[in-house]
């Protein structure tokens, strides 16, 4: 999967030409979504659900830099199925965006949590 990376230390992530967002531990989904709106600094009419959060992740028309990278400092504690959900809309998200589009956008995790997220992203594909 392309724009997905694995890092050691994924706090000590740098990229003067890209807006990054660390995501610092969420304990749960509405967690999420504000810490999310807050690091990504979306626009007014971010929803606080899963549907705006995809039309947020699709846009960036507010952000100056091309690049956008969200950094994970560790997985959200979400259930099962709403990890599953993040996790689809991120990807997703990743995915949607092509090299001639005004942003791109990345996500990145710490080496130590890529087997799990590993097995989402094959779970996600079946």
């Amino acid at each position: 999967m392309k724009k997905i990376e694995f890092l050691e230390n994924p706090m000590g992530y740098c990229n003067e030409t890209e807006y990054i967002a660390y995501l610092p531990k969420v304990k749960d989904e509405n967690d999420l979504f504000r810490e999310l709106n807050d690091i990504l600094a979306f626009p007014d009419y971010f929803g606080d659900n899963w549907n705006a959060l995809f039309d947020c992740l699709r846009d960036f028309s507010w952000i100056s830099k091309r690049g956008v990278a969200l950094v994970h400092l560790e997985i959200p504690i979400l259930s099962e199925e709403e990890l599953m959900t993040y996790f689809e809309i991120i990807f997703s998200a990743v995915e949607d965006w092509t090299d001639t589009d005004d942003h791109y956008f990345k996500v990145i995790f710490s080496k130590e949590d890529e087997p799990k997220i590993m097995k989402f992203i094959t779970d996600l594909e079946r």
